[in-house]
C-alpha cells in the first residue's frame, strides 16, 4: 500500500498544479484590463489634450461604467476609422460611442444604447444642406455613418472624410469645405464655440430612419458575458445617478 501511496502522490501533486494553473489563468483574464477605444479628436465626447491627457463625455462615462463592472480599464485614443480596424483585429474589448451596422456586425457586437442622437449639416448661413448649384464639398468623419450616408448620395458632390474631426471643422473654418455632416451633439458644441459663429444647422436634422441614432458601446466579437456585464453596468448608472450627473456637466438636456 505504501507503494501504491507513494505512486499516487506524484500524480496527485501534479493535478494540483494544474488545477492551480488554471485557476490562475481564469483569475487573470477575468482581471485583466479591458481595452477600451476612444476617438482622439471628438469633442465634447472624447479627445486628447497635447500633453496627451484625456477628457470628454465617453470618457467619463467609461470609467464609471468600469467601477460597475469592477473591472480595470485601458483607454486607447485613435481617430474613429483606426479604432474600427484595431476593433476589427481584436486589438480592443470596448468600443465607446459607435452605431450598430451592418457592417460593423461582421466583426463586432453592440450593447444595448446609452443615449441617442441624430445628424445635422452645419455650414456657413445661406448654404443649403443640398447645397448650391455645381459642385458642393461635404465633410465628415472619417469611418462614421455619417460618412457612409454622405457618400451614398454624393451626386455630383466632393466627399472628404480626414480622420479627425478637428480637421473637418479647420477644413469648414477655412473654406475648403461647404458643408459638415455631422452628429448634431458635436456640432452644436463647435457653433457655441468662438469660431463657430458664422455658421449654422443648415435646414432640418436628417430623419430618425436615415441614420442610426441609437448610440451604443462596442464588445468584443461573441463575448456574451462581457456584453451582458456591460449592459448591466448601464442599467447600473443610470439608476445610481451616475449617468445623469455625466450629461448635465456636457449637455443641458437628457441624451436619453
Amino acid at each position: 500500500m505504501a507503494k501504491v501511496g507513494q505512486a499516487l502522490r506524484p500524480l496527485s501533486i501534479a493535478g494540483f498544479l494544474v488545477l492551480s494553473l488554471l485557476l490562475s489563468w481564469t483569475w487573470a483574464a477575468e482581471t485583466a484590463p479591458l481595452r477600451v477605444g476612444l476617438d482622439s479628436n471628438y469633442p465634447p465626447f472624447s479627445r486628447l489634450d497635447r500633453r496627451g491627457h484625456g477628457a470628454g463625455f465617453n470618457l467619463e462615462v467609461a470609467e464609471e461604467l468600469c467601477r460597475a463592472m469592477g473591472r480595470r480599464c485601458e483607454f486607447e485614443f485613435q481617430p474613429l476609422d483606426r479604432l474600427l480596424e484595431t476593433m476589427r483585429h481584436g486589438g480592443l474589448d470596448l468600443l465607446m460611442g459607435v452605431c450598430s451596422t451592418q457592417d460593423r456586425l461582421t466583426y463586432m457586437d453592440f450593447s444595448q444604447p446609452y443615449f441617442r442622437s441624430r445628424s445635422v449639416y452645419i455650414g456657413r448661413a445661406g448654404n443649403g444642406s443640398d447645397g448650391p448649384k455645381g459642385m458642393v464639398r461635404i465633410g465628415a468623419r472619417g469611418g462614421s455613418v455619417q460618412l457612409a450616408h454622405a457618400l451614398s448620395r454624393r451626386g455630383d458632390r466632393a466627399v472628404v472624410a480626414p480622420d479627425e474631426f478637428g480637421r473637418l471643422l479647420d477644413m469648414l473654418c477655412a473654406g475648403e469645405l461647404d458643408l459638415i455632416l455631422a452628429n448634431d451633439l458635436a456640432a452644436y458644441s463647435f457653433l457655441l464655440s468662438e469660431r463657430g459663429q458664422d455658421f449654422d444647422v443648415l435646414g432640418d436634422p436628417l430623419p430618425l430612419d436615415s441614420l442610426p441614432g441609437l448610440v451604443r458601446i462596442g464588445v468584443r466579437k461573441d463575448e456574451d458575458e462581457l456584453r451582458q456585464a456591460v449592459d448591466r453596468a448601464i442599467r447600473d448608472i443610470r439608476f445610481s445617478g451616475a449617468f445623469g450627473r455625466i450629461n448635465r456637466s456636457y449637455f443641458p438636456y437628457s441624451l436619453y
